[in-house]
């Protein structure tokens, strides 16, 4: 009876197999980490994603600008964009050299030029600010929203202060 009983026992044992299963937190960490991946890949190459190109110039130079005080006015470089479209561009962002970034609340209205100063871009890492002087201006990227909602991408090649390419 006992030869039975294990035997029995021992049978039961052999016909379940193990199999791997993922827990509930197991798939929550695997989907959040899907998502940074995705992401990141759109933070280190936005041009590699792609859209539509934004009808957008860029061009560098030092021009006037008012002080934070409103005292006056100090020569500066900057940094001036034009919207060629007859349509506002909002959720308008700027990226200098991959690295020091600009969002801007406010949409780029039909053919608005603006100006900035190189220095109010920041460091996407820290908090440091560009420094037009240590750096030249390599490279601008410029991502908005298009009418039909679409991202629209478009980059500034420079060389000597100068367009070289654009994508």
């Amino acid at each position: 009876m006992t030869d039975s009983t294990n035997s029995k026992t021992g049978a039961e044992s052999r016909g379940i197999a193990p199999s791997l299963q993922l827990s509930r937190r197991g798939l929550c960490i695997s989907l959040a980490l899907m998502v940074a991946a995705g992401l990141s890949v759109y933070a280190v190459f936005p041009e590699s994603v792609g859209g539509p190109e934004l009808p957008v110039a860029v061009s560098l130079g030092r021009q006037p600008v008012e002080t934070a005080d409103g005292a006056g006015a100090l020569m500066t470089e900057v940094i001036l964009f034009q919207n060629l479209a007859d349509y506002a561009i909002p959720k308008f962002s700027i990226e200098i050299n991959g690295q020091y970034l600009l969002f801007r609340d406010a949409p780029l209205h039909a053919n608005e030029t603006l100006v900035l100063p190189q220095r109010v871009f920041a460091d996407k890492r820290s908090s440091h600010r560009f420094n037009p002087v240590k750096y030249p201006v390599e490279e601008v990227t410029l991502t908005g929203q298009l009418p039909s909602g679409a991202r629209g991408v478009t980059q500034f090649m420079f060389a000597n202060g100068v367009v070289v390419d654009t994508h």
